[in-house]
């Protein structure tokens, strides 16, 4: 077969979407649908639910299964028609002689299997090879391909047998081509003859959306339905998580323990990997904060990172475009996974950014933004635009989750209008009362913050007029981001005046950054297209609570 399956014990919670998919020949002949078009998100599950109807088909089946990946196919057209037309030829009679080897055997050439294929009567076959043979000989690159795509069509007609065709990332088809890149728009719609025949249904997998951009035949679109897979169940989760650490001899704590496994979202990929990870860390028993040491791992430098890279790397290419990028994504990420498209598309000034932002977006990639991927995007973020190491990357984000569970977030969202700064104020009083921060700090707290966006208001000459801030309270640390569009960010070019004498008089403007500075412990002013962030940062000590309401 052409790849290898779970075994079906470990296949948890797709039984009925198999016996569906299984059923498709019998719907598709009594005109009733035939066609699937699998969604869910990446890593969900769709390649090894085809895997699963692939080989029990195979074996159980009077059905041909046929499988085949865009996701790893060379699109320029002659050498998918071949690689398509060789790949059907192979497993078709691999599935009629009940024989694996002859697929997995992919160097012997097809003209060497034509005695065998003669030999067991399928002559009918052998013309269609010759046939495809001609094409090649004269280079007539649509006949070639409208040969291939037919092929599972035909055969079905003559054995008497339906065929099922799995097309998997089906379409990354749209970006066939013939010679170069671009020169044929609308190959993939030389598809709609072989999903009409009542012998051939279709299960195709591929990103969202992608249905209606590829299927402009209203026929074809209304043979063919929706499946949506879903993330598995938590227990079922854990217990996939279990049964692939009992493969790796890593024992594990009681399921009530693994709380942390739930970011994962029931993700099947995810939770391969995660297993994975703790073997490679060589882990003989897992506990709540080993899952949390895995996890980074896996997220910064792992199988999971690899994954979305080689994804990533699908959109762009150039080192400068790629940076560019991931600022624009960990810009959306910083913002909870909110997808305010005018705010995103705002720092985008190259044509490649934009291109690949709008692949990313018509790929279903940043959809729903599932925490893997946040976690993901922060860790290439460190590494590509910061430069930090990867040692530095896995123990931030390993920081970030030890203490997660005691965490706040706040976000305020004010316009830029007179004594809008006042409303920020009065925010930052309640959530300094309750973190127990004394009377003095809090006021110093609120000078600072009120200085902050007075400059975002009165220099930025924001488009939007609003400033967007975010409060994430730790119980050593408060992080406040204050983030607005327009223009860099610049200093206040009055007078300075001194600090100490500017906190004395409680006054609320002309202070200046050297207050913000001598108030907080950390600032950092980043520019992220055409977006100003300031991010203010105060380690919490005894200087700064009530007295005896410091915990930790």
């Amino acid at each position: 077969m052409p790849f290898h399956p779970l075994p079906a014990e470990d296949f948890l919670n797709r039984e009925n979407e198999l016996d569906y998919l299984k059923g498709l020949p019998l719907l598709k002949e009594s005109a009733l649908g035939g066609n699937v078009f699998l969604e869910g998100a990446r890593g969900i599950g769709k390649t090894e639910l085809l895997k699963q109807l692939y080989r029990s088909l195979f074996w159980e089946s009077g059905t041909v299964p046929f499988y085949y990946s865009f996701k790893t196919a060379n699109l320029k057209g002659t050498y998918f028609a071949k690689d398509y037309f060789t790949g059907f030829v192979r497993q078709f009679f691999s599935c009629v002689m009940k024989e694996p080897s002859i697929v997995e055997n992919a160097a012997e050439p097809l003209q060497r299997l034509m005695p065998v294929i003669a030999s067991v009567g399928l002559h009918w076959l052998v013309d269609c090879i010759e046939d495809f043979r001609e094409h090649l000989n004269s280079n007539d690159i649509y006949w070639q391909i409208v040969a291939a795509i037919s092929l599972p069509a035909t055969v079905a007609q003559k054995s008497g047998k339906p065929v099922m065709v799995m097309l998997d990332d089906f379409d990354t088809a749209e970006r066939l081509y013939e010679s170069s890149l671009g020169d044929a728009h609308g190959l993939i719609s030389l598809f709609g003859e072989s999903m009409k025949n009542s012998l051939c249904p279709h299960v195709m997998t591929g990103s969202a959306g992608a249905l209606e951009s590829i299927f402009t035949d209203p026929s074809l679109v209304g043979m063919t339905e929706r499946m949506q897979l879903g993330p598995l169940p938590e227990d079922l989760a854990v217990r996939l998580f279990k049964a692939h650490l009992a493969n790796l001899k890593i024992a594990c704590a009681p399921a009530g323990q693994l709380k942390f496994l739930a970011i994962l979202n029931g993700n099947p990929l995810y939770i391969r990997n995660l297993a994975k990870a703790a073997w490679k860390m060589q882990k003989k028993e897992l506990h709540e904060k080993d899952l949390i040491e895995c996890y980074c791992f896996e997220v910064s430098e792992g199988e999971t990172a690899f994954y979305w890279s080689s994804i990533f790397g699908r959109y762009v290419q150039s080192p400068a475009k790629r940076r560019g990028l991931l600022k624009l994504l960990m810009l959306s990420v910083e913002n909870e996974g909110v997808d305010d498209g005018d705010r995103l598309v705002s720092g985008l000034y190259g044509t490649e950014e934009r291109a690949a932002l709008d692949a990313l977006r018509a790929s279903g990639v940043n959809r729903g933004w599932d925490p893997v991927l946040r976690d993901f995007i922060r860790c290439l973020y460190m590494k590509e635009v910061e430069g930090r190491r990867a040692d530095d990357v896995r123990e931030k984000i390993e920081s970030n989750y030890l203490s997660e569970r005691e965490d706040s977030r706040f976000e305020l969202v004010i316009p830029m209008s007179s004594n809008a700064e006042l409303v920020v104020a009065k925010a930052v009083e309640q959530i300094g009362r309750n973190m127990n921060f004394n009377a003095d700090f809090l006021n110093h707290l609120q000078l600072a913050l009120i200085e902050v966006c007075i400059n975002a208001i009165e220099h930025s000459g924001s488009y939007e007029k609003k400033v967007f801030l975010k409060f994430i309270t730790k119980p050593d640390k408060l992080e406040i981001i204050v983030e607005n569009s327009g223009r860099p960010f610049s200093h206040d070019s009055r007078r300075e005046i001194p600090v100490e004498e500017s906190l004395r008089r409680g006054m609320t403007r002309g202070r200046g950054f050297k207050l913000v500075h001598a108030i907080m412990d950390d600032v950092k002013i980043e520019r992220i297209g055409n977006r100003t962030r300031v991010i203010l940062t105060k380690n919490i000590d005894e200087r700064i609570v009530e007295p005896g309401t410091r915990t930790l």
